[in-house]
């Protein structure tokens, strides 16, 4: 049978365990920590009558960095945000904001006409309209 000691151990172990991992988590060099989350922009992709709308939060990307395509039924927004460290004299206590490589892969459930795709670019929002394809009417 066990003593009181051995019995006690396992969770005092595993508990320190964890709060050891959380600390390295939280104080490792910031470079490695924020290469292990990438991120991926929030989006809304909402359909009306006539067309697919996709509205994404790119703050801090420029225009040119963000590429987007139509493969099949699928609509592929990707691109890259570079973040700017303007603070060389001091250190960072939380830093949250992510930069690096994204892509976003949405199915729509309806063709959509490529050449009328509508962009629109204002203060870090991705507007996208996206017309569907008419069927053709039986004359």
């Amino acid at each position: 049978m066990p003593n009181e000691e051995e019995f006690f151990s396992f969770p005092l172990r595993l508990s320190s365990e964890v709060q050891r991992l959380f600390d390295e988590m939280i104080y490792r060099p910031w470079g490695c920590n924020r290469q292990l989350r990438p991120w991926n922009p929030s989006v809304d992709l909402y359909e009306t009558e006539d067309a697919f709308v996709l509205e994404a939060d790119l703050p801090g990307v420029k225009a040119e960095d963000v590429h987007v395509k139509i493969d099949g039924n699928d609509l592929v927004l990707q691109g890259h945000r570079v973040m700017e460290h303007s603070r060389s004299d001091g250190r960072f206590h939380t830093m949250e904001r992510c930069a690096g490589e994204f892509m976003r892969r949405m199915c729509l459930p309806e063709s959509v006409n490529e050449e009328a795709i509508q962009v629109q670019f204002n203060d870090g929002v991705l507007r996208l309209i996206m017309p569907k394809v008419k069927e053709r009417e039986e004359a």
